[in-house]
């Protein structure tokens, strides 16, 4: 949590907000305008008095004591069913912890100050006791007070009382014996601290009815940071930065995405431009080989033409010669030699099935006959005794049927 640069505090007269400058002592702005409170960004609220029920609970030191005290005040019905309980720790001996249970309600007067804070404490830890058993303070007119045992705040409330009169004195000597035996306090409060603006007449009236020793520290002093903050966030504050916690996440979440979309997209783009340049390269290079690639296209076709007219191989006597001398025999004969654009067709008849593929494959395996790819279909029955065959073979000169 971060350290406050500022405290809105809940004063006697209404609200105080106090700055502490690094070089210099603290300012104190009693009702801050806007202004004042846009220039304090790490704003520290102190809940009204009012708004926040304290409770000193034993606990068992083993367990967990929020868990614990939130079940001990929802038995007594003392929390409603948003509030959030927190606990401060005052002390452990003989396997028991001693803590202050906080529940927290929304204050309307409070409720403006909310967002503009980022953290939220009680004005009971913000005030120097001394050592004083009970200190007194004043917030919008009302007394409030709050019970100390090693300097450890055990219970605070707000009285509603104007002025320590029989009434107030009355509060407090109830609240001292109840506390006392529950062992919260060692013993009967026997030093008070007046906070504020109080006067002589107050100071005697409270003497004199509790028979204590009391003090008054007027004016009141800059509020003291804790060095543990413990954040009392307000049910709807705390609702307001949950929803803002859900939105950020979502915003950052948001923004990864966002990220990793724009990455994508740069990554793509790069590429593509990569792949243009290497087109536009591509391009360059086949342009300037293009004379060179016709003139050796030109050489490579009048070299098929003229290999046609000096190599035996592709004479059309020499192959009828070679197609003829892998006949099996006198029961197989040709009835078609075709040779025209480096194809060649044969077509006869056989005897049987038999012969008809022994001669195809022959030609297949013909020396003479290699640069040919063949292709045949299935002979077919014409008649008794007689099976008729063709295959057809492509030189890789050979041109399509299209040319």
């Amino acid at each position: 949590m971060r350290a406050p640069e500022a405290v809105l505090f809940p004063g006697a007269d209404g609200w105080e907000l106090w700055k502490f400058p690094e070089k210099s002592a603290p300012k104190c702005e009693r009702d801050p305008s806007e202004k004042s409170l846009a220039s304090a960004p790490k704003l520290l609220l102190a809940l009204p008095t009012r708004s926040v029920l304290a409770v000193p609970l034993w606990v068992a030191a083993g367990g967990d004591p929020r868990e614990l005290a939130g079940l001990e005040l929802s038995g007594r019905h003392l929390v409603r069913r948003d509030a959030e309980v927190r606990t401060l720790a005052v002390e452990s001996s003989g396997g028991r912890s001693l803590v202050l249970s906080l529940a927290v309600s929304d204050d309307s007067p409070a409720a403006p100050y909310f967002p503009k804070a980022v953290s939220f404490d009680i004005p009971a830890r913000l005030l120097d006791p001394g050592k004083a058993d009970v200190a007194i303070w004043r917030e919008s007119g009302s007394l409030c007070f709050g019970f100390f045992r090693n300097e450890k705040c055990v219970m605070f409330s707000a009285s509603g009382e104007p002025s320590p009169g029989p009434a107030f004195c009355g509060l407090l000597t109830r609240l001292a014996l109840r506390l006392r035996a529950e062992d919260v306090i060692a013993g009967l409060p026997a030093s008070f601290r007046l906070i504020g603006c109080f006067s002589e007449e107050d100071r005697a009236s409270l003497a004199g009815a509790l028979r204590v020793e009391v003090e008054i520290v007027s004016p009141a002093p800059p509020p003291q940071i804790p060095n543990l903050l413990v954040d009392v966030s307000p049910p709807s504050a705390r609702r307001a930065g949950e929803r803002h916690a859900i939105w950020k996440r979502a915003a950052f979440l948001g923004g990864l995405a966002a990220a990793a979309y724009v990455l994508v997209l740069a990554a793509l783009a790069g590429d593509l431009a990569w792949k243009m340049i290497r087109l536009e390269k591509l391009k360059a290079e086949a342009a300037a080989r293009a004379p060179a690639a016709a003139e050796a296209k030109k050489l490579v076709s009048e070299w098929k033409e003229f290999q046609a007219a000096v190599n035996p191989r592709h004479f059309a006597l020499d192959q009828l010669a070679a197609v003829a001398a892998e006949l099996p025999g006198e029961q197989v004969r040709l009835t078609q030699f075709t040779l025209e654009n480096g194809r060649l067709v044969l077509a006869g008849e056989a005897a049987d099935i038999s012969q008809a593929y022994q001669f195809l494959e022959r030609v297949k395996k013909s020396p003479v006959l290699q640069d040919y790819d063949w292709t045949s279909r299935q002979p077919q029955l014409a008649g008794k005794n007689k099976v008729r065959f063709e295959m057809e073979g492509a030189r890789p000169d050979a041109q399509t049927r299209n040319e």
